[in-house]
């Protein structure tokens, strides 16, 4: 008698006894034949029979010694060590039947003695049910999960870090879709982190100088500290940017950082921008606990950008991110001065070191050539800042962190691009104007915008025929005439412009603006008329020959003189002669119409 296997297995127990004994085979088994309750997030795979790739352990010394020469040279922080490969579903990993419809593949990662792991996916273009989660092997962290929704134009993905040295990558997709995604998802760079973020041997800590944003230094500073973040780029290199505002303030996702980190048009799809990851309270400055590591979180992230201007001189680069932060975390959009002058003291917010966001007040700025030469009363900056934002007192950005020496301990310099007053006019590609002044307005400074702050008001919107209360930078966007801060529709007269619109596949009349009753395919009978007007669909009368709405002895004079013809407008039953039936037709229908 035959049994299925499935059957088999469940009556005597070997599915469950198979997941206590992990080995390949015993992996090859449940996989393919066990039950779909075996195969729940709860009772995946073992983690020993998950396939798993090795990358080389970290050279520690060689990599701090290789740090220690990059920090003499200029260049950005580097915190991970890359390793390039080629993993798709197809080629490597294992598949699970999760239940009927769904199918789930896992493969695991790991370096020896990392301190984090990130990834760069060098192809990715999920499937409509496609759902990727990346999670600590311990299970204690766990990326939020990527979907279709992540896919980008530049087909890429790379990834927030995981501060574990094993990870899981994991792929649930509907079983109809599994073919497309075997080749759709690559991934082509393992990075293991070996400082910041949180590392421990005091690599991922700043200095205790340094002042953390919960301060009271940084009271004053609420509506910028939002706008700048910490970021990765390439998987391996860090540095700090913020948001910066444009003239019609429209929340263009514009970032600006510093040419020397290293963005470019090959590599600015790998950025990955880190949102509010500050510590939760101020640690006092120059104590143990704040040249520790701090306990910002790292969930709030933005991944891929389009590098739009870059130039060396003034070193600023400018890129727009692949989507707009989330609006729940309350990121703004930094103001900026295009002034020779820094305006008195300001501030710099910056990441040193990747650690959690800070906060320095210069005691002097001065200009210097294409620099802001900036001195430091309170607070410091290190590697990691590079690319934040210098602020003049009217907290309006000047420039970008390019270089200096400052650190703890030190009276050092640091000197900021001057790229809002010196690189705003050029080439698209290598200023600013184009993108910070879409409106052609010339503008010499803009203040920061902060969209959970911004007032609302009455927009009246001819095109729609509507008014609508809207923060003043949509109502522009939406082609509106914005009524001022705190005015509302129902006391404004927006004098819109609506007239009677006829809809002939629908057999009605509405009152709309001239361009909505376009949009809908109906015929505007002009402003200010009214449906009782318009007489959009009069009733057929047939009889009326001529046309001229009522049926008498001229429409028979008309009738007459076509006799025996196929004229149309003659021929009132369309039979093709105009005889005896349409002329009964016509005394039928005698009068008006």
């Amino acid at each position: 008698m035959f049994f299925p296997i499935l059957d088999v297995l469940e009556a005597f127990g070997a599915c469950a006894i198979l997941k206590e004994k992990p080995n390949m085979f015993s992996a090859l088994i449940i996989s393919t034949f066990c039950s779909a309750s075996l195969m729940s997030a709860e009772a995946r795979l073992p983690i020993e029979v998950i396939p798993v790739k090795e990358v080389a352990p970290l050279d520690y010394a060689t990599l701090f010694e290789d740090d220690i020469e990059r920090d003499k040279n200029g260049a950005p922080l580097h915190f991970a060590q890359p390793t390039l490969v080629s993993i798709t579903p197809a080629s490597h990993g294992i598949w699970e039947r999760l239940h009927d419809s769904t199918m789930r593949w896992s493969y695991r990662l790991r370096c020896e003695n990392a301190r984090s792991m990130n990834l760069g996916f060098s192809k990715y273009t999920m499937p409509q049910s496609g759902t990727l989660t990346i999670t600590s092997t311990a299970g204690n962290f766990q990326i939020r999960p990527f979907t279709s929704e992540d896919n980008k134009d530049h087909g890429e993905l790379w990834t927030p870090i995981v501060p574990s040295n094993e990870v899981i990558i994991e792929i649930v997709v509907d079983v109809d879709e599994q073919k497309e995604l075997l080749h759709a998802i690559e991934l082509g760079s393992i990075n293991a982190g070996y400082r910041g973020f949180k590392s421990n041997e005091g690599r991922g800590s700043s200095g205790a100088c340094n002042i953390d944003v919960l301060c009271s230094t940084g009271d004053d500073w609420w509506d910028e500290i939002p706008s700048v973040g910490v970021y990765t780029l390439s998987g391996f290199w860090t540095c700090t940017g913020a948001m910066i505002n444009n003239t019609a303030q429209d929340q263009t996702p514009y970032f600006l950082t510093a040419n020397h980190c290293g963005l470019t048009s090959s590599s600015d799809s790998s950025i990955v921008v880190y949102w509010n990851y500050q510590n939760s309270y101020c640690r006092t400055p120059g104590s143990g606990d704040s040249g520790s590591n701090g306990n910002g979180p790292l969930s709030q992230f933005t991944s891929g950008s389009t590098m739009r201007a870059t130039r060396s001189y003034t070193d600023f680069t400018l890129t727009e991110l692949s989507s707009a932060p989330n609006a729940s975390w309350e990121v703004t959009w930094s103001g900026w001065s295009r002034s020779s002058s820094t305006s008195g003291v300001g501030a710099g917010i910056h990441h040193p070191s990747t650690a959690e966001k800070r906060i320095s007040i210069p005691d002097y700025s001065s200009a210097s050539g294409e620099y802001w030469n900036v001195n430091w009363a309170e607070g410091t900056t290190e590697p990691g800042s590079s690319g934040s934002p210098l602020y003049d007192s009217n907290h309006r950005i000047v420039g970008q962190l390019c270089c200096g020496s400052a650190a703890c301990g030190n009276d050092a310099n640091d000197y900021y691009g001057r790229s809002l007053g010196l690189s705003w006019s050029g080439s698209a590609s290598s200023s600013l104007s184009s993108w910070l002044d879409p409106t052609g307005s010339n503008a010499q400074y803009l203040d920061t915008y902060n969209p959970a702050a911004a007032p609302v008001g009455a927009c009246c919107i001819q095109a729609a025929g509507a008014c609508l209360e809207l923060r003043e930078a949509q109502c522009i966007s939406g082609g509106g005439d914005y009524q001022g801060d705190a005015t509302a529709c129902v006391s404004t007269d927006c004098q819109l412009s609506i007239g009677a619109c006829c809809i002939e596949a629908a057999q009605t009349c509405v009152v709309v603006s001239s361009s909505n009753c376009n949009v809908g395919g109906g015929v505007y009978q002009g402003n200010d008329t009214t449906c009782a007007d318009a007489n959009c669909f009069p009733p057929d009368c047939a009889s009326d020959v001529n046309g001229d709405g009522t049926t008498d002895v001229s429409d028979i004079l008309t009738l007459v003189g076509a006799w025996g013809t196929n004229n149309a407008d003659a021929d009132v039953n369309t039979d093709g002669t105009v005889n005896v039936a349409d002329l009964l037709i016509l005394i039928d229908g005698w009068g008006p119409c």
